[in-house]
């Protein structure tokens, strides 16, 4: 991969011996060109990573581009000879946030998800994105829709209530949700958004903890599956699994206060990241799955 790297960066590179938490998905290395910058490099042989980090790449240069929030700087995407697709971002050495970055990084999200509303900034208008994104390994459906419940409802659950249907498990859990939880639940979700009025905010996409860390004192986010979507979104996507700090939500909505009925909308967020689990790992994720559908179904 090392010869396909010095092509696209025009320079020669020295991969490093530095010690990186790896996700579950891709590999991950460190490069140093001749003029001493650092490199990241992720890389993936699965079919479908080059879209994959293709997307990263665009939500990368949207988020890099609001001047709000930090994020790794990307810099390519390439694929080598034997099918080893990558992608090419500075490299920062990050460690975990603490009490203040917390604080700022709410603080600094609340100014992404406004920026698309800013008059001075050309308007989107529209929910999606221009190219595909993946959450984790799984492709999302980011085609330009002009309303956010239709978007939310077809582009995201659908869509993951479609990949469980082609899963090959054969479960009643499985069976009851395809068959009863998703035909009742689709037809109340407008009910959740009922005095409230949805505008396109430039999101994460999977923020949660371990997308989120602190460098050189500043809060840093990575690993976006990036969309243009309601900005709870990306809140209740922090909250999933816990591990991220009161600070974070007091700064988050001193600037966007929360609307009313937030706490339900939350649980129908969360609701796409438990089938999205359910998708790529099964397991614990199915009992998550089947008991957020019974709560949804309760609200209203």
């Amino acid at each position: 991969m090392e010869n396909e790297l010095e092509n696209i960066l025009n320079t020669s590179i020295t991969k490093l011996n530095v010690c990186i938490n790896e996700g579950c998905i891709n590999n991950g290395s460190v490069y140093q060109t001749k003029d001493d910058k650092l490199l990241f490099v992720k890389d993936n042989s699965k079919p479908g990573s080059d879209k994959m980090f293709n997307g990263e790449l665009e939500g990368l240069k949207a988020i890099c581009s609001t001047n709000t929030i930090s994020a790794p700087c990307p810099i390519a995407t390439g694929c080598t000879n034997s099918g080893q697709h990558f992608i090419v971002m500075d490299y920062w050495k990050m460690n975990s946030l603490n009490r203040k970055c917390s604080s700022e990084l709410g603080s600094q999200l609340a100014d992404m998800h406004m920026f698309n509303l800013q008059e001075t900034q050309p308007l989107i208008n529209k929910f999606g994105f221009h190219v595909e994104t993946c959450c984790g390994f799984l492709p999302q459906n980011n085609t330009w829709t002009d309303d956010w419940i239709t978007f939310y409802t077809e582009n995201r659950l659908k869509h993951q209530i479609q990949l469980l249907q082609s899963n090959p498990e054969n479960s009643l859990k499985k069976k009851k949700i395809i068959e009863n939880y998703w035909p009742q639940l689709k037809h109340i979700i407008p009910k959740f958004f009922e005095g409230i009025e949805v505008k396109p905010s430039l999101l994460h996409g999977d923020l949660w903890p371990g997308n989120t860390a602190q460098s050189n004192s500043k809060p840093v986010i990575f690993d976006p599956a990036t969309f243009y979507g309601h900005h709870e979104y990306d809140i209740a996507s922090i909250s999933l699994f816990g591990g991220i700090s009161k600070d974070f939500f007091e700064a988050y909505f001193k600037k966007i206060p929360k609307s009313n009925g937030f706490e339900n909308r939350k649980l129908l967020y969360h609701l796409f990241h438990y089938l999205n689990h359910w998708n790529h790992f099964g397991g614990s994720f199915v009992d998550l799955t089947i008991n957020t559908f019974e709560s949804l179904l309760k609200a209203y």
